[in-house]
């Protein structure tokens, strides 16, 4: 009965032993993980050229193909509507200005590998009840707020990654960048034609910067003391 008993115990120990090598990877297992797809290009094409209100230009978008003719005729309308997200018409990787007058052209951008996710004109119509009817200002020059680089390996390039923020005149002519790496662009405030204020955040801390839109300088930069609960 002794034997029985310790035999049954020896096989059971064996089994048990058995049971759970099975689930034991070896180390030189040759299972691996699937590496992720590298992103494909965009095909990109030119879109409609629509005149700048007040001026001799000219105003297109190069933007992705897949993009429909109905909701690409009209840059201005993603002006107005400026925003990432997947492969929407607002999408713009790039300007391209006409002069009708001198018959030229020019790309805002040396390169269509960046997105320019945010565009504004100025100065911008402030509405007067007193005059509503009141003609929109033309304008004298664009901000861009533009994403270089994937800086969080996100596969996308949108507001999540830093900011760049560029200005050019209202041709596209003479772009500048004012401002790299920005987390966020909170506010822009146009005071005159030599005067143009940008509010944004840096790593937890807000700046307002100065910027002479005539001379395309920045001429001062003030870091705001709203207290340490103020990100």
């Amino acid at each position: 009965m002794k034997r029985l008993t310790l035999l049954m115990l020896v096989l059971f120990f064996l089994f048990s032993v058995f049971a759970c090598t099975r689930n034991i990877v070896p180390e030189n297992s040759s299972v691996n993980a699937e590496a992720p797809e590298a992103p494909k290009p965009v095909e990109k094409t030119l879109s409609t050229f629509t005149p700048i209100q007040g001026t001799d230009y000219l105003m297109a978008g190069i933007v992705p193909a897949e993009v429909t003719r109905d909701s690409s005729l009209n840059p201005f309308e993603w002006i107005s509507n400026s925003g990432y997200s997947g492969y929407s018409p607002y999408i713009t990787y790039n300007y391209v200005f006409f002069n009708s007058q001198t018959e030229a052209y020019r790309r805002l951008l040396p390169t269509n590998d960046y997105v320019i996710y945010q565009t504004a004109g100025y100065p911008q119509l402030v509405y007067d009840p007193n005059d509503p009817n009141k003609p929109a200002p033309v304008f004298e020059f664009w901000v861009y707020i533009i994403v270089k680089a994937d800086f969080n390996s996100d596969g996308v390039l949108d507001y999540r990654d830093k900011l760049t923020v560029g200005i050019s005149d209202v041709g596209g002519s003479g772009y500048t960048e004012l401002i790299e790496g920005a987390d966020a662009v909170k506010s822009q405030y146009y005071k005159d034609p030599s005067t143009f204020f940008i509010i944004y955040n840096v790593n937890g801390k807000n700046f307002i910067a100065k910027v002479n839109p005539v001379t395309r300088e920045v001429l001062s930069t003030t870091e705001m003391d709203l207290g340490e609960d103020v990100k």
